[in-house]
């Protein structure tokens, strides 16, 4: 089968490619940014002609592009779509609805929210790491470069500041007194590191919540999708507004709790010997106003290059999951593991469900337990490594690419 790969320089897309190639698909990529996901035009014409030119019987991509359905529509042929986004808003596309639609959605809650509109195209497809690959990655640094990342705690990923805190522009600080913002505000601080209980859709289906005055703000502020989207305004404040926040929130607070933590705690390695705990923060994301976090800020890391280092070389690798994420395994975690890393990471349904605590992943459902897991297994050296190999031969076994590709293609 001759198979269209539309690149758009998402993270490992060439070893998407490559594991399509050894399924024995034939690739051909298709590099165009897109610039409007429902009306680009001039990419549809193009990405028509190559379906045409190339003869190409269907077309592959990481994450969902409706602009890229229509084409499919259009030829015939079938559009499969990787989505390892969430929240990932052009799956309330209207386009969504297509037959020609295979779209693999690593949220399983996700998929049922879209079932419940009606969508038949949807299906829960776990995402993937390979090993090999970030193994080669690992094994070719030089000694002097692995050394550089090697340090006890670290967290990679954005703490959601400055033009993505939706939240802030919804209900600024002279806004303080609207009479709807203390029964959110108390909503979002009962849901900030409580997992198993969606105290945020309660209080919108109880009405402690009133969307309509929300829904003022957001179209004030152009968050609403428009005619081209089926999705309720509920759908969108919730994932894009309230449990970003949330985030936010678990964030700065679980970090400043480890920048504290290192700050005045002594490692007792196992032969006796005692050193101050290391602790990094990897991220783009402007820390200036939070000092206890700005002097750990180490600044972003290459996803390929990099990345790869830091999870092989920390003692405790943090994963705090985008709450928009409400069961599904974050590819961080399966990066992570992948690396050989070790995991501490928030309870999540679908890690429960593949990862045992104590044996393949290390699980906190509470700020406390998170604290008190970090002492422990600093401290605990070869668990550690027990649990972080583990963790990898499961990556391995269980949630290959090749295995979601199955899956997906199915």
């Amino acid at each position: 089968m001759k198979l269209i790969l539309y690149s758009w320089n998402a993270n490992n897309e060439q070893i998407l490619s490559d594991s399509l190639t050894r399924l024995g698909f034939e690739v051909i990529r298709f590099c165009k940014e897109c610039r409007h996901y429902t009306r680009d035009m001039e990419l549809a014409m193009e990405l028509m002609q190559q379906i045409h030119a190339k003869g190409a019987e269907a077309v592959v991509s990481f994450n969902y592009f409706p602009i890229i359905s229509m084409v499919c529509h259009t030829c015939r042929i079938p559009y499969y779509a990787w989505v390892y986004d969430c929240p990932h808003f052009t799956l309330y596309a209207k386009q969504l609805h297509y037959g020609c639609n295979h779209v693999g959605v690593f949220d399983r809650d996700m998929v049922r929210q879209l079932e419940d509109y009606g969508v038949t195209t949807v299906s829960h497809v776990p995402l993937a790491a390979d090993t090999t690959y970030f193994g080669s990655v690992i094994d070719s640094a030089p000694q002097r470069e692995r050394e550089e990342y090697r340090c006890d705690i670290s967290f990679v990923g954005s703490l959601y500041t400055g033009e993505h805190d939706y939240y802030d522009m919804l209900f600024p600080e002279e806004a303080w007194d609207c009479p709807h913002r203390g029964l959110i505000e108390d909503t979002l601080g009962r849901q900030c590191f409580f997992y198993r209980e969606d105290h945020i859709k309660q209080a919108l289906a109880g009405g402690q919540i009133d969307l309509s005055v929300v829904q003022e703000a957001m179209e004030r502020q152009g968050l609403m999708l428009g005619e081209d989207y089926f999705a309720k305004p509920e759908d969108i404040l919730v994932a894009a507004v309230l449990e970003k926040k949330v985030t936010v929130e678990e964030r700065r607070t679980l970090l400043a709790k480890m920048a504290e933590y290192v700050d005045g705690a002594m490692d007792i390695r196992e032969n006796g010997t005692k050193r101050k705990h290391d602790f990094r923060l990897y991220t783009g994301s402007d820390t200036k106003d939070m000092p206890v976090l700005d002097r750990y800020n180490c600044g972003m890391v290459d996803y390929h290059r990099q990345m790869p280092l830091v999870f092989a070389g920390s003692r405790i690798n943090l994963n705090i999951t985008l709450r928009s994420i409400h069961s599904g395994i974050p590819l961080r975690v399966l990066d992570i593991m992948a690396c050989g890393g070790f995991v501490l990471t928030n309870w999540q349904p679908e890690i429960a469900e593949h990862f045992r605590d104590g044996v393949e992943i290390a699980l906190y459902s509470s700020l406390e337990e998170c604290m008190d897991k970090v002492s422990y297994y600093l401290s605990h050296e070869e668990e550690r490594r027990r649990i972080a190999h583990a963790g990898q031969r499961k990556v391995e076994e269980t949630f290959s690419y090749r295995a979601g590709l199955l899956k997906l293609f199915g």
